[in-house]
């Protein structure tokens, strides 16, 4: 029977899992992008906008695996985050980014000049799920509904967990929808950068459980 227990809930969570888990979230969201650039879509700049033009970090988990990219016009806003280095100010700003990223490709997929069979992709994995506002340092603000109001000096353990299971589902979605869609022509989506990318769980206050299996020891 597999191991359900999760690494990240409301009762505890690690600085390790947490940027363990934000290292798999942005590699996941460049991962797709790339692999749709290389299917069969029309568009394939889905990497440059949505991940290159926006991410804008360095990440590295604790077993040294990096993912670092630099947007030359906001030197500002770029962030370092490691095991031993995780200030509010860069978590704001990495979770405010991946609302942009996740919007922005949902966004692009409905209205790729060959589009899905279902155009929702923005409402499904991106409307529906993302309830919080992120505000980064320069005062900008993104998502939907009134969960929590993230923001400088703003700490709830129990809603950063809640948002960090909303973001790993909107992953998993994405992924699954992309598989059963007509477009694109591949169908390893979730297998690819779902399951053998956010290798971690995470519980919500509700007690809901998503993620994977994890191969790493804690």
């Amino acid at each position: 029977m597999a191991n359900i227990e999760a690494q990240i809930k409301p009762s505890g969570m690690s600085q390790r899992n947490l940027v363990d888990l934000l290292y798999m979230i942005v590699s996941s969201i460049q991962g797709i992008c790339a692999k749709l650039d290389n299917d069969n879509v029309t568009d394939t700049d889905y990497e440059s906008l949505c991940y290159t033009a926006i991410f804008n970090g360095y990440i590295e988990d604790v077993r040294g695996n990096t993912i670092m990219n630099r947007v030359s016009t906001a030197d500002d806003r770029f962030f370092i985050i490691s095991p031993n280095g995780l200030t509010n100010k860069a978590l704001l700003e990495c979770l405010y980014q991946i609302f942009d990223m996740m919007e922005t490709l949902t966004e692009k997929i409905d209205a790729d000049a060959a589009p899905p069979s279902s155009v929702t992709y923005e409402a499904l994995c991106y409307e529906a799920i993302y309830l919080w506002i992120i505000e980064n340092c320069k005062g900008d603000q993104l998502g939907n509904g009134t969960e929590f109001y993230f923001r400088s000096a703003s700490e709830n353990r129990k809603e950063l967990v809640n948002l960090l299971y909303a973001i790993v589902d909107s992953i998993e979605t994405l992924t699954e929808k992309l598989d059963t869609d007509a477009l694109p022509a591949g169908t390893d989506y979730e297998a690819l950068w779902f399951t053998a990318t956010i290798l971690m769980r995470v519980e919500n206050s509700q007690g809901n459980v998503v993620g994977n299996d994890t191969t790493i020891a804690p």
